[in-house]
């Protein structure tokens, strides 16, 4: 029996339910496959269980977003009771400015919560992933206290993340040579899945908070007719961030599906192109107005087919089979299920036993 107790146990340990998720079942879990469309466009992908309410959060006005990330994009699933949600974010670039002094004063200052006009990116100190990931429940649950009850152990995939940041390393390192004077000190990759507990309605309440950060630490020397231009400062990014909140009773019957949702809910890759173009033609051009101009190259960008193939969260930290679909649309199964079949309008069932065939059977690509 494979299941995902190799991959929940450390988790078990500070969620009880999710000791149910554990146990066999023949019940197979019927997920949906659903475009995200947002005014006519094309933006990502949802996997939710078969009934959920599926709803687009973009943002396309560059409010309070920096220059770098102008683009972003929110993706809701909520059951048809209300009471379970799962959520997907693709959040923006922050800064920190660690130090900045212009022949020994003080330039440039830190100030949490402002927007950095010269690097036209919102100022906030970097997080670790529990921090992080406590803030963002702060925004989807204001005035909510949440309790922290542990995270799943990662330390296995490690070296993924390693070579990630390495990799992102050197192409910045290769394609920033025009930033005379700039050099980039290192690139951190952090991913964490931890737990939290509320009371929301009267109701105990567990929420679970997947997310994965890029950080980028940077200094530079320039000389000035002032004197020596000294700044260093740390660029990072909450790649992408999950959320599930559900009743505590429902935890281990819902974690699986949550599991589905994380692996296979995404913007497409049409979406990324969109947000790169635009924040190499915003630093080119006054922003102004940009809100009508980002959805412009939105919708350029967005034309055609969409494809799925830019890394995302699961790519480093979960073992994973790839399935295509009857129309070429690719989702992603824990390899602890053996049974997989796609049934009428985009439902994909898997169990890890068998059970009555409803539609055709898929093999993992290899």
């Amino acid at each position: 029996m494979k299941r995902m107790i190799s991959l929940l146990l450390a988790f078990a340990l500070c969620f009880a339910a999710l000791a149910a998720a554990g146990a066999e079942s023949t019940v197979p879990l019927a997920m949906v496959i659903t475009p995200v469309d947002a005014q006519d466009m094309r933006l990502g992908q949802c996997m939710a269980p078969q009934g959920y309410t599926v709803t687009p959060v973009p943002d396309f006005t560059g409010n309070a977003r920096s220059i770098t990330d102008p683009l972003g994009m929110g993706i809701v699933a909520t059951s048809p009771d209300g009471r379970i949600m799962m959520s997907y974010e693709k959040s923006s670039t922050y800064i920190e400015i660690v130090s900045s002094t212009i022949g020994g004063m003080t330039c440039r200052v830190h100030e949490d919560g402002k927007f950095d006009i010269e690097s036209m990116t919102p100022m906030v100190r970097y997080m670790q992933t529990t921090a992080y990931a406590q803030s963002s429940l702060n925004g989807v649950f204001p005035g909510i206290e949440m309790t922290y009850r542990g995270s799943m152990d990662l330390s296995a995939y490690q070296p993924a993340l390693q070579q990630s940041a390495q990799e992102f390393y050197d192409g910045m390192k290769a394609n920033r040579p025009e930033l005379v004077g700039m050099n980039v000190d290192g690139v951190a990759v952090t991913a964490e899945i931890c737990g939290f507990s509320c009371e929301m309605n009267g109701e105990e309440y567990d929420v679970v908070v997947g997310t994965i950060i890029r950080a980028v630490q940077m200094t530079m020397n320039l000389q000035q007719l002032q004197g020596m231009l000294s700044e260093t400062e740390v660029l990072w990014s909450p790649l992408c961030t999950y959320v599930l909140s559900c009743p505590n009773s429902e935890l281990g019957n819902i974690y699986p599906a949550f599991e589905a949702f994380m692996k296979n809910t995404t913007v497409s890759d049409q979406f990324i192109a969109a947000n790169e173009k635009l924040a190499n033609e915003l630093r080119n051009i006054v922003v102004e107005g940009r809100g009508g101009y980002a959805q412009s190259v939105l919708r350029d960008e967005t034309s055609g087919r969409d494809t799925y193939d830019e890394e995302r969260f699961t790519d480093y930290i979960f073992d994973q089979n790839d399935y295509t679909l009857s129309d070429g649309t690719h989702v992603k199964i824990p390899v602890s299920y053996d049974y997989v079949y796609e049934g009428d309008n985009h439902t994909v069932y898997f169990s890890d036993s068998a059970f009555p065939e409803p539609g055709t059977q898929l093999f993992p690509n290899r």
